[in-house]
């Protein structure tokens, strides 16, 4: 095949060349992501029931929902946190699993449980979590005259949400690049009748009379069709409300007299009372979140917001618009670095081919050969609709070194046989057959090592499917090319200096080592010593062993490396029974407080308006606040400084700090507390005491070193109704409940329909305490049998009590559980002991433990499984090639030596025991290996052509030194640029980098050395019994 090829080169030099081209245009359309895009396995259940306690939520509709999700297929894990008025459940499932069909039988199950919930209750929604949904970035909108930490001018803010409402949120939201804009931080308005009780009383108009009269004006029975000879009309019936005039126009009837509503109510519209608010940098902000089209580029719609923005700050000056927690920065940051690194690493590779071939057209045609596999790879990047992203760009770089072994082990081996006297056309021929069959060994052992990785549970099978793909590509490629295409552009080049004068590239040389055979002379010595001192070499073999199995158990195990981030979330809880008002200036005098140690920082305050939101909604007593700081390293300070500025101020605070929500994040949930306590109560009929908790939770803090998240309680007012006086006085219960709404400003009871805008109607009193409320307020009796009706003080059919309980209740797969969360344990077992002793000791709860600590080992002995299987695959291969079962155990007898001493390199440069480091190692177990192989093939064919062992052990070392030297050293080379890079793609990487180059370095000492050790060991009593049978 290879006599045809070279006998049609401008065949496939076209061929190729139209691969090339394709490559290329593909390459441009390809799209570009920070991650891979992998379905997020988690879909969230949210409860709504207004005016319900989390107990009661807890147990009338939460439970009985975690009772029948509980059957859902392939469900992982579920958690549940139950809050007044809202509850949230959790279903975590396997990556893999698809996510479309789990969401259809959540809702199947959600409406089977429907009939035994509470026939007031609204369905839950259900919400598929998606990478797609979180926000690229948050735009926030201030005014320029508001000063920081200041008064806000209300009038003009309002005019402010209007407008971002309305005209910003629908310009942005009509890019095509862009799916949907959520907003936050609106102050609506509302109609306020607030009735004076005085004439309200003199008058005899109850409450209920208010809302009959503001309903029965408020109406729109419809339109009727009617014939008029030859014309038809239309007739509309409307009373609705479309003003505040209107309002103030109702009259009702008492008793004879006719009275406007507003000569006994005051009627105005006024800002509604506030749930939540926004802050950005100190000034009352509006936050709009962008969120991409899922098939669209980062860049793309970068570009168009970019330009939008530009347009809306020159038309509207007297507004600022400010851009946090931009995701398009980190992309374009880590992207373009490793893109960068891809064209460094080719360069390297190129200039270290040039040094060890010494003339310009080898290093040329390697070259070029090695950037048609490249941009080949493209085209199927394209056809299996994979990424550019962080990982399968790494995989590209790792490929970079293996796509070159190919090309330079056919360069190489056809230049020895051009020096032993063959022809151009012959040496071509005979140098390309003689490897392809080792090389296809060296390829499939190489891929056996990924596919393993590919079918591994978890996020890390899903994740590096891209980076098995690139390399898997990659080698496919580069083999075609190494033995199509290589072996006619080495004839065409090198046909050029034979048949002309040569050529300016033919008169440049370098000198090389390689020539003077310096390398060769200390290859000899080196087998030379090893071969002297057997018992060394074997007992480095030996000893190496066991300290991969002490340094796997010994290095700090993780998920994931740390990522070192400039930002910063953080969320706390007030543990306190307060108002939006007073959490908001807590808010901002701890903010005014930081303004000098970061660059940026936006809170938000009690409730917020998002649609997409899956996490627990804040309450009035909590704020989550974002921070940016100038350096990644100022971010445990700002950490340590906050936590101790709200504990000096606010002991009783609770507070949880995570990264931002990004994809990576998401991903692989970074922020996990790594062990958390789950204690169980024995006794399930009664609800767990309070004070009981808290000593509890400080018994807990002082046996460990390290403190637990804190529980959140809450204070609770609980008014009764007393039925006896309710009977006793003749009043309903009706009443009752709608003059309480009224006192607490909470009695809507109709819309204002205004052109394009519809305000509610609120029913109010005066702003009172609750026990002026209770004092003052008057209910109406029902009427008598005569007509009479009595005035009864409130507080006269109603019980005040007070209580306190968990502010949220946690559930899992068990039930109802006590959750102690604990961040940076160092030794987790102790933890876990001392943790069960003192919630033990009472006898009172049962304790389980999750967290990310259990995740990390299931992780790890998964991929210790992998490594075992890859190990059982590449056996299998190289039995096959070598037509022995022995053979194949000398190459795979290197591995625990490169392991061990590549841990011990993690460990010495302070990285931990990773995904990223494990499958470094692993990879690179599949990749050493390779010159193993080279060797072992060398050695048999010479020992076939009638070579004594130890001559056949020196020649093969002589002749395949430099393609493993310099195999080695390009995949080093081409990895190096990641070392000197520092961004998220890069702290991904190191780790990675690391664990292969000390792999490598040793591996290939192993190779050149011990393996010969080894081989000569076996096969010595066969040779010495052959030479025996000779002489005889």
């Amino acid at each position: 095949m290879i006599r045809f090829l070279i006998q049609r080169p401008i065949a496939v030099l076209m061929a190729f060349t139209a691969c090339f081209i394709v490559g290329i245009v593909t390459y441009f359309t390809l799209p570009v992501s920070l991650l891979p895009d992998i379905a997020i396995p988690e879909i969230s259940v949210k409860v709504t029931a207004e005016n319900t306690s989390a107990r009661e939520l807890e147990n009338t509709v939460v439970k009985p929902l975690r009772q029948q999700l509980i059957q859902v297929a392939k469900l992982e894990d579920m958690r549940s946190e139950t809050r007044d008025g809202a509850g949230l459940i959790r279903l975590s499932f396997d990556y893999g699993t698809n996510t479309d069909l789990a969401f259809i039988e959540v809702n199947e199950k959600i409406d089977a449980a429907m009939n035994y919930l509470p026939k007031d209750t609204d369905r839950p929604q259900v919400v598929k979590a998606s990478a797609t949904d979180i926000p690229v970035f948050y735009l926030n909108l201030t005014l320029k005259n508001d000063s920081a930490y200041g008064d806000t001018d209300e009038k003009a803010f309002l005019d402010l949400c209007e407008f971002a409402e309305n005209v910003i949120r629908r310009r942005i939201e009509q890019l095509p690049e862009v799916a949907m804009v959520d907003v936050t931080g609106l102050l609506d308005r509302e109609l306020q009748v607030v009735p004076d009780p005085d004439k309200l009383a003199v008058l005899g108009f109850s409450i209920e009379d208010l809302e009959n009269a503001l309903t029965q004006n408020n109406v729109e029975p419809g339109s009727m069709t009617v014939r008029d000879g030859y014309y038809e009309y239309n007739i509309k019936f409307s009373t609705l409300l479309r003003t505040e005039d209107d309002v103030r126009d109702i009259l009702l009837s008492k008793e004879g007299r006719i009275v406007r509503l507003g000569d006994f109510c005051d009627i105005r519209v006024v800002p509604a009372a506030e749930n939540g608010l926004v802050l950005s940098n100190g000034k009352r902000a509006v936050t709009l979140a962008v969120i991409k089209q899922a098939d669209e580029t980062m860049e793309d719609m970068k570009e168009a917001v970019a330009e939008t923005m530009d347009y809306f700050r020159r038309m509207y000056p007297d507004i600022d618009f400010d851009i946090s927690r931009n995701q398009t920065e980190l992309l374009d940051y880590t992207i373009h670095n490793l893109q960068d690194n891809l064209l460094q690493g080719f360069l390297f590779i190129c200039i270290v081919a040039m040094l060890f071939l010494g003339d310009l057209k080898s290093p040329f045609i390697i070259g070029l050969s090695m950037l048609v596999s490249l941009v080949m790879g493209f085209v199927f990047f394209y056809l299996f609709h994979l990424s550019m992203n962080i990982i399968s760009l790494s995989g590209l770089i790792m490929a970079l070194g293996m796509m070159i072994d190919n090309s330079i082990i056919v360069t190489e081996n056809i230049s020895q046989y051009r020096e032993r006297g063959y022809s151009l056309r012959r040496a071509c021929v005979a140098g390309t057959n003689e490897v392809m069959t080792p090389m296809i060994s060296s390829s499939l052992t190489t891929i056996a090592v990924f596919v393993p990785l590919i079918f591994m549970s978890g996020i890390g099978g899903a994740l590096f499917y891209d980076q098995a793909f690139s390399v898997t590509v990659g080698q496919v490629t580069s083999y075609f090319t190494g033995i199509l295409l290589l072996p006619v552009l080495y004839y065409l080049v090198y046909r050029t200096g034979i048949r002309r004068k040569k050529s300016w590239l033919s008169r440049i040389r370098i000198n090389n080592p390689l020539k003077a055979h310096t390398l060769d002379r200390f290859y000899d010595a080196g087998v030379d010593w090893v071969f002297a001192h057997k018992r060394i070499s074997v007992l480095f073999c030996v000893v190496s062993v066991p300290l991969c199995v002490f340094m796997f158990y010994f290095i700090d195990k993780e998920r994931m490396p740390q990522i070192d981030q400039n930002e910063l979330m953080m969320r706390i809880e007030w543990n306190e029974n307060i108002h939006v008002d007073e959490n908001r200036r807590r808010v901002e005098e701890l903010m005014s407080r930081l303004a000098a140690d970061v660059v940026e920082q936006t809170a938000e305050v009690a409730r917020q308006d998002y649609l997409l939101d899956r996490e627990q909604p804040l309450t009035s007593s909590e704020a989550e606040l974002y921070f940016k700081t100038e350096h990644p390293d100022d971010i445990p300070a700002l950490q340590q400084k906050v936590y101790q500025l709200v504990k000096d101020g606010y002991p009783q605070a609770v507070m949880s700090f995570t990264p931002p929500e990004t994809v990576f994040e998401k991903l692989f949930d970074t922020g996990e507390a790594e062990v958390v306590a789950e204690l169980y109560a024995r006794n399930k009929q009664v609800a767990p005491d309070p004070s009981g908790l808290r000593s509890l939770e400080q018994q807990v803090a002082g046996a460990v070193d390290t403190p637990p998240v804190g529980l959140a309680f809450e204070e609770q007012l609980n008014i009764s109704i007393r039925q006896e006086r309710l009977l006793l006085y003749n009043v309903s219960f009706e009443e009752v409940y709608r003059v309480l709404c009224t006192a607490f400003k909470q009695n809507e009871v109709t819309m204002l329909h205004s052109y394009q805008q519809y305000l509610p109607i609120n029913i109010v009193g005066s702003g009172q305490t609750v026990d002026e409320v209770l004092q003052t307020t008057l209910v109406r009796t029902l009427p008598d049998e005569e007509g009479h009706v009595e005035q009864i003080p409130l507080n006269q059919l109603v019980r005040v009590s007070y209580g306190e309980d968990l502010k949220t209740v946690t559930a899992g797969r068990n039930g109802e559980y006590i959750p102690f969360s604990f961040h940076g344990v160092e030794d987790a077992p102790a933890l876990m002991d001392e943790v069960r002793h003192v919630a033990q000791a009472d006898g009172q709860w049962d304790t389980l433990f999750s967290g990310s600590y259990f995740s990390n080992r299931e992780m790890l002995d998964s991929l210790v499984v992998i490594l075992l299987v890859s190990i059982l695959l590449m056996y299998f291969i190289l039995a096959a090639q070598f037509e022995s079962f022995l053979q194949p155990l000398i190459v795979l007898l290197e591995i625990p030596v490169d392991i061990a001493f590549a841990l011990v390199l993690l460990w010495v440069c302070g990285h931990t025991l990773n995904l990223m480091s494990a499958i470094g190692l692993i990879v690179t177990c599949g990749v050493i290996i390779n010159d193993s192989i080279l060797k072992l093939d060398a050695i048999n064919e010479l020992r076939k052509a009638g070579w004594a062992l130890i001559p056949a052990i020196h020649e093969a070392g002589r002749r395949r030194l430099r393609p493993i030297i310099m195999t080695a050293l390009t995949s080093i080379c081409g990895m190096v640029p990641l070392l000197f890079t520092f961004d998220m793609g890069s702290e991904l990487q190191h780790p990675f980098v690391i664990g292969m180059i000390g792999a490598m370095v040793i591996g290939t000492a192993v190779s050149l050395f011990i393996i010969p050790l080894i081989y000569w060991y076996i096969y010595r009593k066969r040779e010495e019994k052959h030479a025996a049978a000779s002489n005889s």
